[in-house]
């Protein structure tokens, strides 16, 4: 099966946001790979790690619409900065570009449902579950790396008490936990969040149990009457800007 350059480079950099993340699995060699995605090998014994996505932001196919906006600000930025490096930059043009995809991001953090995220995810999680047996030849212990891309950090999550709060990073909710549990055949669940080509670690079933329980949780973006949209107002200062 082919798997594109960029495709593997995107499961990499999940993989590394966890490595990073846990210094116990310093010295495991890693293979890259399919079914599973790599398997991290240490004194014979053989970890097989499976990647896939399951984003907040989603079409009426439940295709992800982070990724295409991630695609967009990529090939937006590089026009740009092209244009910087050839003295051919329009800070208006620029500026039009960024309040688009601004604009794009809010808009649809606002219509963010919090039921298909979860049905979405329950049914890529089942997907992948269905394979472990087939994982499991090539390796010990099967661990699922969950890659969820979300627009801002700016969220409300609800606890089992009717509580609201205002997070900074995705909120783990019951819901996930009970998908996560379901399957005792994967041997560790990791989530991770990706903003900007940014990656967190939120969840890691390997370090033990989380005391808070959160019901369900929106962008705080969702909680606003009305749409917002943003409008950039480009100034000369006058000074000139080193490229």
């Amino acid at each position: 099966m082919y798997v594109s350059g960029e495709k593997k480079s995107l499961e990499r950099n999940a993989l590394d946001a966890f490595l990073q993340s846990n210094r116990k699995l310093k010295g495991y060699t890693i293979d890259d790979g399919e079914r599973p995605d790599f398997v991290l090998t240490k004194n014979g014994h053989k970890i097989g790690i499976e990647h896939f996505r399951a984003d907040t932001i989603l079409n009426e196919h439940t295709d992800s619409e982070s990724m295409k906006f991630d695609g967009q600000r990529k090939k937006m930025y590089e026009k740009h900065h092209a244009k910087l490096l050839n003295d051919e930059f329009d800070a208006d043009a620029s500026a039009k570009d960024i309040e688009t995809s601004i604009n794009k991001s809010l808009d649809a953090a606002s219509k963010f449902d919090y039921k298909v995220f979860i049905n979405n995810l329950k049914d890529v999680f089942e997907q992948h579950a269905n394979k472990v047996s087939e994982y499991k030849k090539k390796c010990d212990e099967v661990w699922f790396l969950i890659d969820i891309g979300i627009e801002n950090d700016h969220f409300t999550a609800e606890f089992d008490n009717g509580g609201l709060t205002k997070m900074n990073v995705l909120p783990v909710t019951g819901d996930m936990f009970n998908i996560f549990d379901k399957h005792k055949e994967i041997s560790r669940v990791i989530v991770c969040s990706r903003c900007l080509g940014r990656y967190k670690i939120v969840y890691d079933s390997g370090s033990g149990k989380y005391s808070y329980k959160i019901r369900s949780f929106t962008y705080t973006e969702a909680l606003i009457p009305g749409s917002r949209q943003i409008k950039l107002d480009v100034k000369d200062t006058g000074k000139e800007v080193e490229s």
